[in-house]
């Protein structure tokens, strides 16, 4: 940690060097002029500057002025913490520091032991500051660039692998990834710029901000999983029960559905088993369970169930109560990256590939998907699965 560099700001000259001198003895680097604007004159010559020690009565920029120019002026990349020192304090006054933003409050006389230590403490909070940004603006960066490969790396596969992809993916693409990412960079800018957030309203920010990192997550999942080449996933393959698979589905999207004023019910059926991996079931019926939720209106209800087949198996439904689709709508919603409403204004959002995916996962675990839709009467999605893979 570098040690303090302290500007010393007072109108008389006597007093500003034996601070300077008894300062300086205690191993602090100083500086001194003798008024506001020469302050800020000097400050924005000297960035190393961390303390700013001003007496409060000057001739036309006092220390009060200086601090609240200062405080809007300065991020937290170039922080500055400023320390008062008055010969005539009084609440009127110390009131006004605590609005200025100062450090601390000082009357003279003061000891000057403590008025080091006063400064040593300011210069730690300054340092704090400043590395707490750094950091911050690392893993914006980070996250930019993370983003920016993103999108070259799915520009390159997508180029090369020929897909029938929407004149809109781009743009929706960028949408997508970029939306998100507003509420972090939101909250960055706001507490970069010193600004006093209140509570309630930070604890708004910081949900946004893990909402955004949920939505940001899904759409890597979804694309990782997309430009995944086939066989890639290693199963195990185990007993699974029906009604443990549903009861798993159900728990990880009941607050899904909370939110937007839905019933997310778990229709009755008798229990079945089959050998296969459940995690991965889980993820491919949730896909279909999140497309159903965004499907259905606010008030309605999107309904999960398992049913034994002709052929030994089971077969997973997950019933929505949206508007339904027509049969080339349906064709339509089965090609990765195509929505039946591809406007960035649309009700949900999202990549248009989960029942793509959902589809291939069905496959990978040795089962097909179904859809039966009509318009005005919902959808039903199935994924049928055989008591046993053929491995």
């Amino acid at each position: 940690m570098s040690g303090p560099r302290v500007l010393i700001v007072d109108d008389e000259a006597s007093l500003r060097d034996e601070l300077s001198e008894y300062l300086a003895s205690q191993g602090l680097q100083t500086l001194a002029v003798s008024d506001g604007a020469e302050a800020l004159a000097r400050l924005a010559d000297d960035p190393a500057i961390t303390v700013v020690l001003s007496d409060i009565r000057m001739p036309e920029f006092d220390g009060i002025c200086l601090a609240m120019r200062l405080k809007g002026a300065r991020t937290d990349a170039d922080a500055i913490e400023v320390v008062l020192m008055t010969g005539h304090a009084n609440l009127d006054l110390a009131t006004q520091a605590v609005r200025a933003g100062v450090f601390d409050f000082l009357r003279k006389p003061m000891r000057l032991d403590d008025l080091v230590a006063v400064v040593r403490r300011a210069h730690v909070k300054a340092l704090a500051r400043r590395e707490a940004q750094a950091i911050r603006a690392e893993e914006m960066r980070a996250l930019r660039a993370d983003y920016e490969a993103l999108q070259a790396r799915f520009s390159r596969v997508s180029g090369l692998a020929g897909l029938d992809t929407p004149p809109e993916l781009s743009r929706i693409l960028s949408h997508e990834l970029r939306t998100p990412l507003m509420p972090i960079i939101g909250l960055y800018d706001v507490l970069g710029h010193g600004a006093n957030v209140p509570a309630e309203t930070l604890s708004d920010f910081l949900r946004d901000m893990q909402a955004a990192g949920e939505r940001i997550l899904t759409i890597a999942d979804d694309l990782i999983e997309f430009l995944a080449p086939p066989g890639a996933a290693d199963f195990t393959w185990r007993p699974a029960s029906s009604s443990a698979i549903l009861d798993r589905l159900s728990d990880l999207h009941a607050a899904q559905a909370r939110t937007k004023g839905l019933e997310l019910r778990i229709e009755p059926a008798t229990d079945t088993v089959i050998e296969t991996d459940a995690d991965f079931l889980v993820t491919a019926l949730g896909r279909l369970a999140l497309n159903a939720i965004n499907a259905t209106p606010a008030g309605g209800a999107v309904s999960l169930s398992a049913s034994a087949g002709d052929a030994p198996g089971v077969t997973f439904s997950v019933r929505d109560q949206g508007v339904g689709m027509s049969a080339d709508q349906i064709a339509l919603a089965r090609k990765p990256f195509h929505q039946l409403d591809m406007s960035l204004t649309r009700r949900s959002g999202g990549l248009g590939l989960g029942l793509t995916l959902a589809e291939r996962m069905s496959e990978r675990l040795g089962g097909r998907l179904e859809i039966d839709s009509a318009p005005g009467k919902g959808t039903v999605v199935r994924i049928a699965l055989p008591s046993k893979p053929a491995r």
